[in-house]
């Protein structure tokens, strides 16, 4: 009988170590992660001398360069707390027992304050009225000891000044005011449309995707007018001065230089535009010409429908004309506003001829304008100012300091026209 009772505390004895070996089997940890960056993070939050409400809700709120700030609060009290990143040392072991894995997580350390919210609003009214009691004292001081000036800025400032408790009783009369006065204004759309029609620019496509669609061809002249341009003697005289002897202004080395050129029939649209570009200059030298008989002499008597486009695109009419038999009589007259228009048409001429990159210096010197009227305009049709490359340098024979002011028009895509600023121009700045 003793022998049977040792053999069976023994197996008891053997069964139990058995079941401690296997229960510490389960608890042996497979991986241990450590979690880099996550978007779940824990916290760990002080609240010292303070017993916190288990069901208070914390709201999380992350800063640059690991920076933290908690907010709580209840009906009663506010929690507010940040973390300093430069001790934030600690980690949370996050064990999950399915997968018998630890998930080490970065804990920032949350250092909380609590605020009463009764005391916070009566701290707020104590600061206002500690500043009303301030300014009335500091009136005080002004009116007992201060100068005329002084006594006067005061006396004013309590003239002028608005009580916001007055004004409720007139809050809905005031708001429908506004809305009677405001109701007329015009749309921004209505705006920017005014503003499309002020600008001094031919028509254009600002949606465009090729350069020629930018400006139009027939947005410059119309089509009835670039039929009436009649170039093909211009194109079959070979010599040079007759050629510029049957364009309208022939002091202008700019278009000379370039009909010059022109020897191929492909060209002849570019003809055209070098004869309406020419009429644009003739009009501009002939500024101050008054009534259409002299403007057709001065022209070399181009074709009719021409010159009367120029004047009803480019001038105001001092009489009007329609009288029977008074037309090439009436009086017209180029304003400033006008002037810059034709300037424009002028410069978009340029640019198709050019191809989309002109060489200011030469238009300044023939039209006799500063450099910076001419970029201006040029900016208003939507150019970019450039200095000119290395290589164009070289082909132009340019020094280095010839160079450095000698600048390009450059059109290009996208298309963007600059905002219309807002300025009264002097005589000065339209020479």
């Amino acid at each position: 009988m003793g022998e049977e009772k040792k053999e069976r505390k023994r197996k008891h004895r053997h069964s139990k170590d058995k079941e401690k070996k296997r229960t510490k089997s389960q608890h042996i940890l497979d991986t241990v992660q450590v979690q880099v960056d996550s978007s779940l993070t824990p916290f760990l939050a002080t609240f010292p001398g303070v017993s916190v409400p288990e069901d208070t809700k914390f709201q999380a709120y992350r800063g640059p360069k690991d920076h933290y700030v908690i907010h709580g609060e209840t009906e009663r009290m506010e929690y507010d707390g940040q973390n300093d990143p430069d001790e934030d040392l600690y980690y949370v072991g996050v064990y999950d027992p399915n997968t018998r894995t630890v998930e080490l997580m970065h804990a920032p350390v949350m250092n909380t304050t609590r605020t009463i919210k009764a005391y916070k609003k009566k701290a707020i009214a104590a600061v206002k009225q500690a500043n009303v009691q301030n300014r009335i004292q500091r009136n005080a001081l002004g009116e007992a000891f201060g100068t005329k000036r002084a006594k006067r800025v005061i006396s004013d400032l309590e003239r002028n000044k608005i009580e916001a408790e007055k004004l409720e009783t007139y809050a809905d009369s005031i708001v429908d005011n506004i809305k009677t006065a405001t109701e007329n204004l015009p749309s921004a759309d209505a705006l920017r449309e005014q503003q499309s029609e002020e600008r001094p620019i031919p028509p254009c496509n600002e949606d465009a995707d090729d350069l020629n669609s930018v400006y139009p061809l027939y947005g410059l002249l119309s089509k009835e007018e670039f039929v009436a341009i009649r170039v093909g003697a211009i194109f079959r005289e070979q010599d040079e001065k007759k050629r510029t002897s049957l364009l309208p202004f022939k002091a202008s080395e700019y278009i000379n230089n370039r009909v010059a050129r022109i020897n191929n029939e492909n060209e002849m649209q570019k003809l055209k535009l070098l004869y309406y570009a020419s009429l644009l200059m003739g009009l501009y030298n002939n500024r101050r010409i008054s009534n259409k008989r002299a403007l057709l002499q001065k022209l070399n008597h181009p074709a009719e429908i021409l010159v009367n486009s120029l004047i009803q695109k480019f001038t105001d009419s001092k009489v009007g004309i329609g009288k029977v038999g008074k037309e090439k009589d009436a009086s017209f007259t180029i304003t400033p506003k006008m002037e810059d228009k034709l300037l424009c048409y002028l410069f978009v001429t340029c640019l198709r001829i050019d191809e989309y990159s002109v060489e200011i210096p030469l238009l300044t010197a023939e039209l006799s304008l500063r450099p910076t009227r001419v970029q201006d305009l040029f900016k208003a049709i939507g150019c970019k100012i450039r200095p000119c490359s290395s290589a164009q340098k070289e082909a132009l024979g340019l020094t280095t300091a010839e160079a450095a002011n000698y600048k390009l028009a450059t059109l290009s895509l996208p298309f963007k026209l600059p905002e219309i600023a807002r300025r009264r121009r002097t005589a000065q700045s339209r020479r």
